[in-house]
C-alpha cells in the first residue's frame, strides 16, 4: 500500500528537502513526462542524452548514484543538469550495432505523446572540444 505524501511548493530548505516537491526535479516539467529506455551492454546501462536539454550525465545510470535522482514512489527520475523530469525504463534495451569512435553517449529510445524516437548520439573529437570549425 502506498502512503500518500503531501509535498510543499517553494524553495528547498536544508534538513526539510524531502517535503518540498522541488527536491525531486523541476515540478513545472510538462506532463506527460517522456519515457526513456536507455541502451545496455551486459546488464549495464549506458549514459544517454537528456530528453529535455541533451546533457549526458552518468548519474541516472550509475547504480549507486541513481537513487539520488529518482522518486521511487511516484515513478520518475530527473536530469542532474536541467532537473527536467522523465520516466526511465531501468530494464533498458540491448545496444544495436557499435558505438562510433568518440561517442559520449549511447542511443536511447524516448516516447513522447505516443510517438517513439531515438535520442541522437553526440560524437566529439579533439577539434570540437577546442571549438574549432
Amino acid at each position: 500500500m502506498r502512503r500518500r505524501r503531501w509535498l510543499i511548493s517553494g524553495p528547498v530548505l536544508l534538513g526539510f528537502a524531502s517535503v518540498f516537491d522541488a527536491a525531486y526535479g523541476n515540478p513545472k516539467t510538462p506532463r506527460p513526462y517522456p519515457r526513456v529506455t536507455p541502451s545496455h551492454v551486459g546488464g549495464v546501462l549506458l549514459p544517454f542524452p537528456c530528453p529535455h536539454c541533451g546533457a549526458v550525465r552518468k548519474e541516472p545510470v550509475d547504480r549507486k548514484k541513481a537513487d539520488g535522482y529518482r522518486d521511487k514512489e511516484r515513478g520518475f527520475a530527473w536530469c542532474p543538469a536541467c532537473r527536467g523530469r522523465y520516466v526511465m525504463n531501468r530494464d533498458g534495451v540491448a545496444l544495436v550495432g557499435a558505438l562510433p569512435k568518440g561517442a559520449d553517449a549511447a542511443p536511447a529510445f524516448v516516447e513522447r505523446d505516443g510517438a517513439r524516437d531515438v535520442l541522437a548520439l553526440r560524437v566529439e573529437d579533439g577539434l570540437d572540444v577546442l571549438g574549432a570549425e
